[in-house]
């Protein structure tokens, strides 16, 4: 059975908005124009993927901070370095709050460390409102999916999270439930308290928004707040609580997570993608005066093309927002579950707002 991935690698993070703009802040950034970057461009930028592979084996390595799990990394490296074996790879693993912080004191004390940042929209954009990112356009990047906008030259999607519902088919049986098909479901008196719900997950919420606008996203988040949730602190919390049926459901499941439990142990865990169906986006780009400019636009490239993100869905259970890659039916098919993005350059005032809503919403200190 492939275990939910570590809290602290892969959700939208519980860290306090206010938090996040006072980093921001300290850190000197721009936020006038987050268009800008320190860099407008580089020699680099027009080199073939050849020319950048012999560039880059001379650099030798290339170093990548990134938000995700130990157990990911590990083999998403081990497929690069099957097609450029002479570039190691040092992947720092943070948690995806920490990335900007880092980055930004690095940078303001003149240490450019990282060559290439993965991590969720929220805090990778917060780098660019930063000045702390370069400007660049892999050979083989996908356009973005329709009604997703993001500046040029940092429109690199290293993955995408959808938001279900899921539940543990052998504990609402013998609690006499009905399967819940909507999040409405999970407002009816039957189902207090047997639900989950992250208080933190501004991506789903904001998705929410995006398709049933504020009133009536805000309505429903009181409602199911009244129905006493069970707070949790991450994706990967609530995915455990319900394969081990206590309580027997959760409002905010990663569908990549609740996929291989489905398929694997169904008397524990089933879901239901909603239509339309909330997605966020992860990004990767490249870090401002990157150490190792080859090697980073090179492994960029390989992320986000199709050859890369085939070798991430395989490896890794993850979501690709190309259409010329096989991703699991069960989890995205865009023809049958219509995508609810969320807004992937919100401003941090608009984080801390929804962010505050939600915490109140669901009487959550």
């Amino acid at each position: 059975m492939r275990h939910p991935r570590s809290t602290t690698t892969r959700t939208v993070a519980a860290l306090a908005g206010v938090a996040l703009a006072a980093t921001l802040t300290a850190c000197g950034s721009d936020s006038t124009s987050s268009t800008d970057s320190a860099s407008s461009g580089s020699s680099y930028d027009s080199m073939s993927v050849a020319d950048l592979a012999k560039a880059a084996s001379t650099e030798g390595s290339v170093t990548w901070y990134v938000a995700i799990g130990a157990d990911d990394v590990d083999p998403i490296v081990k497929a690069f370095n099957a097609t450029y074996p002479d570039i190691h790879v040092n992947a720092l693993r943070l948690s995806a709050d920490q990335i900007p912080p880092r980055v930004m004191t690095e940078q303001r004390g003149k240490k450019f460390n990282a060559d290439v940042i993965t991590g969720d929209a929220l805090h990778v954009v917060q780098l660019l409102h930063a000045k702390a990112l370069e400007p660049y356009t892999p050979p083989d990047e996908a356009p973005l999916p329709s009604g997703v906008s993001l500046p040029t030259g940092y429109r690199g999607v290293s993955y995408a999270n959808t938001t279900a519902i899921a539940y543990n088919p052998s504990r609402i049986k013998k609690l006499g439930l009905p399967a819940p098909t909507s999040w409405e479901d999970l407002t009816k008196p039957a189902w207090r308290g047997q639900f989950t719900i992250d208080p933190s997950a501004v991506n789903w919420y904001d998705s929410l928004i995006q398709t049933m606008g504020h009133d009536k996203a805000l309505d429903l988040l009181k409602r199911l707040g009244a129905n006493d949730p069970v707070p949790v602190e991450s994706h990967s919390e609530a995915m455990a609580d319900v394969a081990s049926g206590e309580p027997a459901a959760g409002a905010t499941i990663y569908g990549y997570m609740a996929a291989p439990l489905a398929k694997t142990e169904p008397d524990k865990v089933a879901f239901v993608n909603p239509d339309p169906l909330p997605v966020s986006l992860n990004l990767t780009d490249i870090g401002r005066n990157a150490p190792h400019p080859a090697a980073a636009r090179l492994f960029d490239d390989w992320l986000v093309s199709q050859a890369g993100q085939q070798k991430i869905i395989d490896l890794s259970d993850d979501t690709s927002t190309r259409t010329d890659v096989k991703n699991d039916a069960s989890v995205w098919d865009p023809e049958k579950w219509k995508p609810a993005w969320s807004n992937p350059t919100l401003s941090p005032d608009d984080y801390n707002t929804e962010l505050a809503e939600m915490k109140s919403a669901l009487h959550v200190v």
